[in-house]
């Protein structure tokens, strides 16, 4: 019976000290490394206030968003957001103002926002622009994780074309949107409990052992 109980301690305590182990190990190969995700889209000719089909007076955008992937539970996410256009030549100037990020992910077929962030927008060269306060703050809820996570873009500007008439709009948003990414549950502190767990039972073993194998001590 001793024995038994003495096999059964031995293997949950081995499976502490592994789960532990490889909860740490995945931990370390999983780290955040700097990520960068592009989304692309074309705004439309709204030349005459009209949508048209004359493709010089379309605008191609490109979103290039740098952060850490992956994401983890519960964690605030930083993203630093270059925006650049390449205006048709009917486009004499392209204004954007404010820039707003999604995270989204698809339930049952739907399109759903999970949290997101907005921010102003400033020059930073030609037909280029970037976040005036830069990095923006994404937070989502303890509880979201999983995997198929995505991000979106929506985008305030105005278009002046070459014979003189422009277009404000609010809330455009192009049709691609970033590949799907996961969001982690980090398992780290469930491994270092499971350690200290392990280095417990180990020692509460070892030390009545121990003491069973000290030689007796002669009386004179």
């Amino acid at each position: 019976m001793v024995r038994a109980r003495t096999i059964l301690s031995v293997a949950a305590i081995a499976l502490l000290l592994g789960d532990g182990a490889f909860a740490l190990l995945l931990t370390a190969t999983t780290a955040p490394r700097p990520a960068s995700l592009t989304i692309e889209g074309t705004f439309p000719d709204y030349d005459g206030g009209r949508l048209g089909s004359n493709s010089s007076n379309r605008v191609a955008f490109t979103f290039e968003i740098a952060t850490m992937l992956p994401w983890y539970r519960g964690q605030v996410q930083a993203l630093s957001i270059a925006l650049t256009a390449q205006p048709g030549p009917g486009v004499g100037l392209v204004q954007p103002t404010t820039l707003s990020v999604h995270l989204q992910r698809w339930d049952a077929g739907i399109r759903t926002t999970l949290t997101g962030d907005l921010e102003p927008l400033t020059a930073a060269g030609p037909s280029r622009w970037t976040t005036a306060n830069t990095p923006m703050y994404i937070s989502p809820n303890a509880d979201v994780a999983g995997s198929s996570f995505f991000l979106a873009v929506a985008l305030n500007l105005t278009v002046e074309y070459q014979d003189g008439s422009s277009y404000r709009v609010g809330g455009w948003e192009p049709d691609a949107r970033t590949t799907f990414y996961d969001i982690r549950t980090d398992v780290a502190p469930f491994g270092v409990v499971a350690l200290v767990a392990g280095g417990i039972g180990t020692a509460l073993m070892v030390v009545p052992w121990r003491r069973g194998r000290r030689p007796a001590i002669r009386q004179v």
